[in-house]
């Protein structure tokens, strides 16, 4: 009896540790977990490949989780995360509101939460955001196509998920730049979820009811790309330029091709590199500032050439 309870023992010492050990797999090496909203369209993925990139670079096992753009999904990725022992989790969020839990339950569990691209409400839950100022980049995109429509004229804007970060931050850039532009109408607004067959879809019903649209700007290149394809089959590329967001592969060539009149660069690689190194050092007791930020770039037809 004495020795079946001391087997008991060890095995729940053995379980224990494993459980505690910071994530680290059989061979010592610590796990870290990315989790993405969705790997939906060009940018996530561009964004996750750069990331597991930046995680070789620094010698770390990153594991990649895919949200589907599910609050809940995500929040229990989390959870999942917590429960084996990763070292630490680099997030970009489903939701600026949704996921607090999942980062409470972090901090709980003394594991670092860096969330990278975009912020959530309690930012001051998580160690670190390392990303882009969002409001920034929808007024850098705002303004250019301010001026190429010269001004004025009716304008349709494509948003991402209603509610994300950079939906609202880019929106509310867009707005800040209008105030200086009292001819521009926007006459249509709307979600596509960052998806092309959406965009598609929409552009394609505000081009039949007939209203002289002169410019789709977009939250993103891969709705800005579903807005394009609209406009060409309409055969309406003359008179209606599209906008995105992202510099995608497939965005940059169109803006070479001169078909979509712009794009915006998030420095994809840059918030990577910074966001994976971060969570690393705080992993190793280190210090990190609480925000890390990286500009944008405008990328039209004149500069394309210097990022394909």
């Amino acid at each position: 009896m004495r020795k079946k309870i001391l087997m008991v023992l060890a095995i729940m010492l053995i379980m224990m540790t494993t459980v505690f050990a910071g994530g680290a797999q059989e061979d010592g090496t610590a796990k870290y977990a990315l989790m993405m909203s969705h790997m939906t369209n060009a940018f996530t993925i561009e964004l996750s490949d750069s990331v597991k990139a930046a995680a070789e670079d620094l010698g770390v096992d990153l594991v990649v989780f895919d949200g589907g753009q599910d609050v809940s999904k995500q929040i229990s990725q989390v959870e999942s995360a917590i429960n084996q022992g990763y070292a630490g989790i680099l997030i970009e969020p489903a939701s600026v509101d949704g996921i607090k839990p999942a980062v409470t339950a972090a901090n709980k569990a003394g594991i670092p939460l860096v969330t990278i691209n975009q912020k959530i409400t309690n930012q001051e839950l998580a160690k670190a955001f390392v990303g882009v100022e969002h409001v920034e980049g929808g007024e850098i995109e705002m303004k250019y196509a301010a001026e190429a429509i010269g001004g004025k004229g009716k304008v349709a804007f494509l948003l991402g998920p209603l509610g994300s970060d950079g939906q609202i931050g880019r929106t509310t850039g867009y707005y800040n730049v209008l105030e200086d532009y009292p001819d521009i109408e926007v006459v249509y607004e709307q979600s596509a979820n960052w998806r092309t067959d959406e965009a598609l879809k929409l552009v394609e019903n505000w081009l039949q009811t007939g209203v002289d649209l002169v410019a789709i700007v977009a939250n993103n290149d891969g709705m800005a790309m579903g807005a394009l394809k609209a406009v060409e089959d309409a055969k309406m590329l003359d008179t209606i330029k599209v906008f995105g967001v992202d510099a995608t592969p497939d965005a940059l060539a169109a803006v070479s091709e001169g078909r979509l009149a712009a794009t915006i660069s998030q420095s994809t690689g840059a918030q990577a590199l910074a966001a994976m190194d971060a969570l690393v050092k705080l992993v190793n007791g280190e210090e990190v500032p609480a925000e890390i930020i990286v500009g944008h770039t405008l990328i039209t037809k004149e500069n394309v050439a210097d990022f394909q």
